[in-house]
């Protein structure tokens, strides 16, 4: 994985928030190995019934402002809880393995066994004590609320990154695939379009699809000249 202080996000020229970019010069770190070791006995139990969403964090793992994560984490929830029910969380492949002391109560198929009496907080009942420790750190934001393009883009440099950082097999997938689809594009300007903005990434990579579709490399080339990133 990578990882990025909150106070490192704007020294990039882009927008390092934007899940289209990859952050050059920052070092990957092994955090450990996933070992998929056996088939789900029961496919429904097991696959079926599983619910993700980026909002279901342990404690210590937040989200970030990213906007693509910020708008899934909500959605995400909402949908397996309409899909599986209001306590979804408390299906066996979805509940935590250590023990879960919360207020959460009643509800369809709701298995949890609260014996308490308030569902809310504060209570002067206090049933369920709040811990301190849990609360989500107080990370400052600045910005405005009118939705608006992101203003750090470097969308060609970014995918002329991502090309030469691939294997040459990759890139003779990638070239074989964007041809195969390209080559069946009839509307030539819509096609010398895409061509150039190929191009503009990597010139390696612009004429190769040229190439591919068989597309004049010149006229592709000089319309790439006048894109900026």
């Amino acid at each position: 994985m990578q990882v990025l202080n909150p106070d490192e996000l704007d020294k990039f020229a882009y927008d390092a928030l934007d899940d289209t970019k990859t952050w050059e010069g920052v070092p990957e770190r092994k955090i450990g190995t996933l070992v998929l070791n056996q088939a789900p006995d029961n496919y429904f139990e097991s696959t079926e019934e599983s619910a993700f969403a980026p909002s279901r964090l342990v404690p210590g793992i937040e989200p970030s402002e990213d906007r693509m994560l910020q708008g899934r984490l909500f959605a995400y929830a909402d949908t397996q809880m309409y899909r599986l029910g209001a306590n979804y969380q408390q299906l066996p492949v979805n509940c935590p393995v250590a023990g879960v002391n919360n207020e959460d109560q009643d509800g369809a198929m709701n298995t949890g066994a609260r014996k308490g009496e308030t569902n809310y907080e504060p209570s002067t009942l206090g049933e369920v004590a709040e811990d301190p420790k849990y609360k989500s750190v107080r990370l400052p934001l600045s910005g405005t609320t009118q939705q608006q393009a992101i203003h750090k883009t470097l969308n060609f440099a970014q995918a002329g990154d991502y090309y030469r950082s691939l294997s040459a097999q990759d890139k003779d997938d990638l070239i074989t695939a964007l041809g195969t689809d390209l080559g069946r594009v009839t509307n030539d300007a819509n096609k010398y379009a895409m061509l150039s903005y190929f191009y503009k990434a990597d010139s390696d990579y612009g004429r190769r699809l040229a190439r591919a579709v068989h597309a004049d490399p010149a006229r592709v080339k000089d319309a790439a000249a006048k894109l900026q990133d």
